[in-house]
């Protein structure tokens, strides 16, 4: 298919939000790997929903049109070789062969006719639901007590109650599915917006997936805040009910499964439901909780059966680029188109999502837990689950005496290989004792023990002979002692699951050797002294996505350097470099909307350079540019600071000064986030003037706003450099030097600082109208280096100016 001349699209598109939508169209078609660069404010998201639907849309009707004249075609091939009867023993070798096909895509064909009338029938539905949602069902979750042991002893080898009762059909006609990323449920949030502003909002199936924690109704689960325990309690609670049956000597013989569910959420039918809902009305996350509720059905559960028949899947980053967690919300990206948008930290993103660590407690008490429970329940442990907890037992006593060991080196660096010689592990199949980890579910029955019953090192310890005096000492001590385990049991064991954290270190020990580091950075308190994994190359965890989808396409406000993304995430996946295809477009404000400048030297003509050695020299050079600012900008002022850090020691030095509006501070809790944003807008909304004080890659620095009066100004104060001693980064580079060519550490490190910047700078201007001054404040902003990093849309209008130049120059914006 060629790329249509026109799109729909809810006003007439700008060129570059054309250009978009045609090259996203093409790359799609053809199967490429895109790199979509498309500054923040120019649309990038509608262009991405416009551009793809369109394609999705033809691409259904091309198929099915496809199959149509295919049929028509070998039915008609059919006829004239019938007619052919010169030569009849090879003439019905072709009927037969024709014969073949056509009865191929006939099934084919009917698969889709039968999808689509299933498809169409959902949408009358719709006003049968609705009328479920007025008839409120009270539900009545009372707080469970299990008494039984039978749930927290492994049954690995025999777990069919686990498994699904049936599996999908593998004739079942499988849709193209566009999945849409993102880092953050807001703006994925935001995607629901722009598709329902867009033509497709009433002809679109979509479903937008996320975590237990985000989309769990049951009062006893989300109670729990902790993700991982959430996890773990809900999958627990979806269990069917088993009932045991006993033979004449009252013995438990067999269990069986009942009917109904532990979550009075998760049932078949109210779920089945708010399924359909979601594939009849285009739903956010919050409403899908609202409309969960309104049913009583489980929105977690309904969301991953919408997505089935979805034709738009909006999902956050891990839920795809991690492969368990794909694998576990059951995505097929096998002939899937792929966006991911926000991806200009894609690569740091993946390679967070596979590091791990776990610290001295944590192995501590992981390994407390197995012993008591293995000690428990020894005798009704199966031979091979008895080895394997055995052999999980002595990993867990190897790291501990790792961690043990006293050393004068801050931080100790081992490859992996290094690192399971080291700590006497290196004859143990750790693939094998982490199937055995997931199958048995050991964390979670290991942590449901720990909470029921108490503690005590006695029962796993060897007994030693003691003398009359200890043993009347330690009977006269026992009851304080359990009392003071039992506290330190519920505080300790109430909020985590020590084991989880162990089994993800394991999982670190099987990535191939070249691509991880492990550190083990010590501490003169042995409880802070933990194990770190670093992977060094997640790319090799985006070759499946490559391989199976039919097109990815990353895209951002700010792209640079592409090559990162080429080479590092393209071409070390596997893809071949004719398949990558670049995108860029300029910004849609006019040039004279947008005055960037860069302050090198202060009032009293100071060098400005807020590196780590100087800044805390620089409070007052800082505090009379912003009220300089102030003076002369009329409406919001963000000023972002290098770290939290130097943002509360700047607070400090300025507290206590007026600069004629009201001063507002980024909080350390994200919950707070949008009612001091609020505070903000209505301080500015009322008096006209305000001022924000923000961080660099904090919370306000990406997926907000700051349009219009907003944001008429945006101060950078300084490079967000990394520290460049810390040993994770120092060996990031070194890898990147030894496997890219030397300086490739270096561009890594410098593109960090400047990503951050960029995402920074984009929150100003946010459509065609907008105008705002951008101050950078730093010496080092003239560097060619640096000044080559910032999108190009600023650096067409970056001046350099004096102090005083700089102020009289702020008026020309708007």
């Amino acid at each position: 298919m060629e790329a249509p001349e026109e799109f729909d699209f809810p006003f007439q598109p700008y060129s570059i939000q054309h250009n978009f939508m045609k090259c996203l169209y093409d790359v799609i078609e053809n199967k490429k790997l895109g790199i979509f660069e498309s500054p923040t404010g120019t649309g990038k998201s509608l262009s991405i929903i416009c551009g793809a639907i369109r394609w999705l849309k033809d691409h259904n009707n091309y198929e099915r049109e496809w199959l149509e004249s295919q049929i028509i075609e070998l039915q008609n091939q059919k006829c004239k070789v019938s007619s052919n009867t010169s030569d009849w023993l090879s003439t019905q070798s072709q009927e037969i062969e024709l014969t073949r096909k056509i009865n191929e895509l006939k099934i084919q064909h009917n698969r889709i006719i039968d999808y689509d009338t299933k498809m169409e029938n959902l949408k009358k539905k719709k006003n049968d639901i609705h009328k479920k949602k007025l008839i409120k069902r009270e539900v009545i979750v009372e707080k469970e007590k299990n008494d039984d042991d039978d749930d927290i002893v492994l049954e690995v080898g025999n777990n069919a109650d686990e498994e699904e009762e049936s599996e999908e059909c593998e004739s079942k006609y499988k849709p193209t599915k566009i999945f849409i990323c993102s880092r953050t449920h807001s703006q994925l949030s935001q995607f629901v917006g722009e598709i329902l502003k867009s033509p497709f909002a009433k002809d679109l199936r979509v479903a937008s997936l996320a975590s237990r924690q985000t989309y769990c109704i049951n009062p006893n689960v989300n109670e729990l805040k902790n993700s991982s325990l959430i996890n773990e309690k809900c999958l627990d609670k979806q269990k069917k009910l088993t009932k045991s049956k006993t033979d004449v000597d009252g013995r438990v013989v067999k269990k069986q499964k009942g009917e109904n569910s532990k979550c009075p959420y998760y049932k078949q039918g109210p779920i089945e439901d708010l399924k359909d809902l979601t594939l009849t009305e285009v739903l956010d996350v919050e409403d899908l909780v609202k409309n969960g509720k309104q049913l009583n059905a489980c929105p977690y559960y309904s969301s991953r059966l919408a997505a089935e028949d979805a034709e738009v899947v909006l999902v956050p980053y891990n839920t795809i680029l991690h492969k368990a967690t794909r694998e576990a919300n059951g995505i097929d990206l096998k002939g899937s188109v792929i966006i991911i948008d926000e991806a200009h930290n894609l690569l740091e993103a993946m390679a967070q999502m596979h590091n791990s660590e776990v610290n001295y407690n944590q192995i501590d008490q992981g390994l407390l837990q197995v012993k008591c429970y293995k000690q428990r329940f020894h005798a009704r442990f199966s031979p091979s689950n008895l080895l394997s907890i055995n052999q999980l037992i002595f990993v867990m006593t190897k790291l501990q005496q790792l961690l043990e060991k006293s050393n004068q080196v801050k931080t100790n660096t081992f490859t992996v290989e290094n690192f399971v010689v080291t700590a006497k592990i290196d004859n143990f199949n750790m693939f094998r004792l982490l199937k055995f980890c997931k199958e048995s579910r050991i964390a979670q029955k290991v942590r449901t023990y720990a909470l029921k019953y108490p503690f005590d090192k006695g029962i796993v310890e060897k007994p030693t002979k003691k003398g009359i005096r200890d043993f009347l000492s330690s009977i006269g001590n026992k009851n304080e002692t359990q009392t003071e385990i039992a506290d330190e049991k519920v505080s300790q064991f109430s909020l985590t699951n020590p084991l989880l954290a162990i089994i993800s270190f394991l999982e670190s020990l099987t990535y191939s050797y070249s691509d991880g580091r492990i550190f083990i950075h010590n501490n003169d308190d042995k409880t802070k002294t933990k194990l770190q994994f670093l992977l060094l190359n997640p790319s090799q965890n985006f070759q499946d996505i490559v391989k199976l989808a039919r097109s990815v396409i990353v895209a951002g406000g700010t792209m640079k350097p592409s090559g990162e993304f080429k080479n590092r995430l393209y071409i070390n996946s596997g893809a071949p470099l004719e398949r990558i295809v670049e995108f860029s477009c300029d910004h849609i404000i006019p040039p004279e909307n947008i005055l960037p400048i860069i302050i090198t030297e202060g009032p009293n003509k100071e060098k400005l350079i807020f590196n780590y050695e100087q800044r805390m020299t620089m409070g007052g050079s800082i505090k009379e540019i912003i009220h300089e600012t102030c003076k002369s900008v009329r409406g919001g002022i963000v000023v972002f600071f290098p770290s939290y850090n130097y943002e509360n020691w700047v607070w400090q030095q300025i507290k206590d000064f007026s600069f004629g509006r009201t001063v507002f501070r980024e909080p350390h809790d994200s919950s707070s986030v949008d009612s001091v944003l609020k505070s903000y807008a209505d301080a500015i909304h009322k008096s006209g003037n305000a001022l924000l004080l923000s961080v660099v890659g904090g919370k306000l620095s990406e997926g907000l706003n700051f349009s219009d009066d907003l944001g008429r100004c945006i101060i950078v104060v300084g490079l967000p450099y990394a520290n460049i001693t810390a040993p994770d980064l120092k060996e990031k580079m070194t890898y990147l030097d030894k496997t890219e060519g030397s300086g490739a550490g270096k561009m890594f490190y410098e593109g960090m600082c400047m990503k951050a910047v960029n995402q920074s700078i984009g929150r100003a201007v946010r459509h065609k109208n907008d105008y705002a001054t951008i101050l950078l404040l730093d010496e080092r902003y003239s560097r060619t280096s640096v000044k080559e990093a910032l999108p190009d849309w600023i650096k067409k209008s970056l001046k350099l100016f004096r102090y005083k130049e700089a102020f009289e120059n702020m008026q020309k914006v708007g």
